[in-house]
Formats: C-alpha cells, structure tokens, sequence
C-alpha cells in the first residue's frame, strides 16, 4: 500500500539540476553526433538525392531531442516523488510517478550502508546511498541526499542493526 500522508523526507532538491546535467550529457551528444554525422553524409555524397526517403534519418536526432525536452519536465515531478522514512522497524523508501514503488528494508538485515559520490555529485554535494541487505545481498539504491544527512543515515542505520542484530542473539 503506497501511503501518501506519511511524513516522508525528501530528497536535495539540488538532484534536479543534476539530472538535467545528466540528462542533457546523455541526449545532448547523441543528437550532436547524428545530426553532425548526417549533415556530413548531405554534403559529401548525393544520397539523399537518390533517395529522397532518406531524409527520415534525420528523424532519430529529432526523436531524440524531442525525448530530451520531454525529460525536462518529467525529472522534477520524479525528484519530488523521492522520499524515505526511518520507522521503528524498517527504513522505508520511495520513488515513483506513475509507477510506485515503495521498498521497506528491514533494520535486522542490513549488512551495510555505503555511500558513493561522483565528480558532478560532489561538485553539488549529493550522495547515492547504497543499502545491502542479508539473504542474497540484495541493494536498495536512493539517490540525492546531502552528504551530511547520508552519513547521519548510514550511521543510525548501522546503528539500528547491530540493535536488532543483539536483539535477535539474545533470544
């Protein structure tokens, strides 16, 4: 059950910037290269004369731009539907806009909190926190925490799991 009114703690809004950067560097060079590759062919050969048709391959740059310019307006709506939850028992994480998903990672499984930065992460002083868990190792991946704020959460999370690690020794 996906629970709005609970009081989730969102994310840096700095991500947003970030994504765009990301998403700008991911379609940005693809539509560059394409349209540079294609106008080269135009000019060095007479095959869009031959085949008029072959003016539809300038369609994938357009795709391509017109998905960027779609992303511009997607990202923010995303960023804002992260969140996490630090409960008694459970941490809670969620993502989300038309498809959500709301993960709970369980104190008593934690075997790990690493936090990773990149170079435009740490120019924006955000974080990845990566949580592993016992039985399969399974990774909870979330994305946009301020440094600060992911080594307070690694921290407790840690902390909590030794908790209930003791807890589960002891009976």
């Amino acid at each position: 059950m996906y629970h709005e009114q609970l009081p989730y703690r969102r994310v840096s809004p700095k991500l947003i910037v970030l994504r765009h950067i990301y998403n700008a560097l991911g379609f940005g060079i693809p539509v560059i290269a394409t349209t540079i590759g294609l106008l080269m062919l135009h000019a060095s050969t007479d095959f869009f004369t031959s085949f008029p048709v072959a003016y539809l391959l300038f369609a994938v740059p357009v795709g391509l731009l017109i998905t960027a310019i779609v992303f511009v307006f997607i990202i923010p709506r995303q960023v804002k539907a992260l969140g996490y939850l630090e409960n008694r028992d459970d941490l809670l994480l969620r993502r989300g806009i038309l498809f959500r998903r709301q993960v709970a990672v369980p104190y008593g499984r934690i075997q790990y909190v690493d936090i990773r930065q990149g170079p435009l992460q740490r120019a924006y002083g955000i974080t990845q926190i990566v949580i592993t868990t016992a039985g399969g190792g399974t990774a909870s991946t979330f994305e946009g925490l301020p440094l600060e704020e992911a080594e307070r959460l690694r921290d407790e999370l840690t902390q909590r799991g030794y908790e209930r690690l003791a807890e589960l020794a002891a009976s």
